[in-house]
């Protein structure tokens, strides 16, 4: 009940409860309320009702949970893994997503204080050290979330060994501080302290693991190399092991456990572990990060597919609203003027001439609005004259129906390469033309072809709004016109690289490899 409390008074729960499920008895069950301290009848008949009536496989299905999660339990030696279920409810899915971190945290804290009583009566430590080393690899590899894996390690470290856990991830920008998870969170004023070591230089302890990748211990005698005072001060530090996680021979972040002075220090068997801990949670958070990227691919290419098939049919409602509204009306009026021509030559009728100039007139406009609609599907001057011709003549159209100053160089254009290339090439620069024009509010554009015999290089610059590249590339959703880019390149073999601040415009530079050039030109 006291860690239920310390969760409502510290972790901004409005309530907490604890069942536990026995076979063949009765379900048992704790509850808090903030500021009631008495038990809500509605919530306890709903969790009976879960456990008795729900799916098995996740207990929590008929409550609904904001956010759910599951952790594995070893209660003894030999017996079958168990689990426990955790659910964040009547909250929205944001912050459900971050008090779900600090909910598993509590309740490794919780399943661990009860496998400790438990083991205790088994009179074996190394025992319960392989329990738990168990249950650190299966927890992290039962979860895709970085910040659960962080916050259940950490909190399993500090329960096994008796002391305080964090872990410091490093900003991939400015290699600044960033707390990834910590255990002693219950703990208000300590909690204030560590938010206030985000966003700050690492102290020189983290600067050495990281630029080591080796663990260092750290006592009283030589705490004062490697750590400043006022963290010492603020932190109460005397024993301390730092051991660095490494994503994929690189440093992502360091893994800290301390204990207090009279606790003593760690002996060599004790770092031992905790370094695998550390390269155990090392890959699960890449994992964890190679699942989360693709699955935002996954969603990318939906999002793709479903604008590419939208396209496509807002393109032939466009074509064929086009010939029906301009070039067949306007051919049904030419017909009936054709009629009143159709007369005994005798008769002369006032306004032929008129008449047939109009008819001419008319049909020359609708000639070029067919020959319009076609090059828009498909630019003929591409396939008779080469990219250098087409991206004139698009720069051109572009100058004319936006009033934007374009700023064109060519290099290596005058020869053919492969068409697929070449309609690719051509597409990429017209999605970076169109978000030009609908985002950037910008008045000249340069765009710079180099075709050279490796690579060929395409870049827009801008002089418009620009923006937050960092903004952009973490949302969750990134802006389709970029993304379209991103995979069109992507199928060349080539790479995509954005500059933008906001107010000084932005600059797309599209790297791609030249194919071999074809001898024989195409078209005429």
């Amino acid at each position: 009940m006291g860690v239920l409390r310390s969760a409502v008074d510290n972790l901004q729960f409005a309530h907490a409860a604890l069942v536990l499920s026995r076979p063949g008895r009765e379900p048992a069950c704790w509850q808090v309320d903030r500021g009631l301290g008495r038990v809500n009848g509605g919530t306890y008949r709903l969790l009976l009702s879960s456990l008795k009536h729900g799916d098995p496989r996740n207990p929590l299905s008929l409550l609904g949970p904001a956010a759910h999660a599951s952790i594995p339990v070893i209660l003894r030696a030999g017996d079958p893994i168990g689990t426990m279920e955790i659910g964040i409810f009547h909250t929205g899915e944001e912050t459900a997503r971050r008090l779900l971190n600090q909910a598993a945290s509590l309740a490794r804290h919780i399943a661990d204080t009860i496998q400790e009583s438990l083991f205790a009566r088994q009179k074996d430590r190394n025992l319960r050290k392989l329990s738990v080393w168990l249950e650190t690899v299966c927890t992290i590899s039962s979860t895709m979330n970085i910040g659960q894996i962080l916050h259940v390690v950490a909190q399993l470290t500090a329960d096994l060994f008796s002391a305080r856990c964090c872990f410091f991830l490093l900003n991939e920008e400015d290699r600044r501080l960033d707390l990834g998870a910590a255990v002693g969170t219950y703990d208000q004023l300590l909690k204030k302290r560590l938010k206030a070591l985000k966003g700050q230089p690492p102290f020189n302890a983290i600067t050495q693991v990281v630029r080591s990748g080796q663990p260092l211990v750290i006592t009283p005698d030589n705490i004062d190399q490697y750590v400043p005072p006022e963290i010492i001060a603020d932190f109460d530090y005397s024993y301390m092991v730092l051991v660095p996680v490494m994503v994929q021979g690189l440093p992502r972040g360091v893994m800290q456990v301390d204990r207090s002075f009279d606790r003593g220090g760690f002996n060599q068997e004790e770092i031992s572990i905790i370094l695998a801990m550390a390269r155990e949670t090392a890959i699960a958070m890449e994992n964890a990060r190679l699942i989360e990227t693709l699955a935002q691919k996954e969603e990318l290419l939906h999002q793709l597919v479903t604008k590419l098939i939208t396209a496509q049919e807002d393109e032939r409602n466009r074509i064929a609203s086009e010939i029906h509204d301009g070039a067949i009306q306007a051919l049904i009026g030419i017909w009936y003027r054709m009629q009143r021509l159709t007369v005994d030559a005798r008769e002369r009728p006032a306004g032929l001439e008129e008449e047939l100039t109009l008819v001419r007139d008319s049909l020359y406009q609708q000639i070029q609005d067919i020959r319009l609609a076609v090059y828009n599907l498909r630019p003929v001057i591409l396939d008779n004259h080469g990219l250098g011709p087409a991206i004139r003549s698009l720069l051109h159209s572009y100058e004319e129906e936006h009033h934007v100053q374009f700023e064109l160089a060519l290099e290596g254009a005058g020869q053919r390469l492969p068409a697929p290339f070449e309609i690719t090439v051509y597409r990429i620069l017209q999605e970076a033309l169109a978000n030009v024009v609908k985002h950037a509010s910008a008045s000249r554009v340069q765009v710079i072809l180099i075709v050279g015999r490796e690579q060929t290089v395409l870049v827009v610059r801008d002089n418009g709004v620009g923006f937050d590249v960092a903004e952009q590339a973490g949302e969750r959703r990134p802006q389709l016109g970029l993304a379209s880019i991103r995979e069109r390149v992507l199928l060349l073999g080539g790479q995509v690289r954005i500059e933008s601040q906001p107010g000084v415009g932005t600059t797309l530079t599209v790297t791609v490899p030249t194919p071999r050039v074809q001898e024989v030109t195409r078209g005429g």
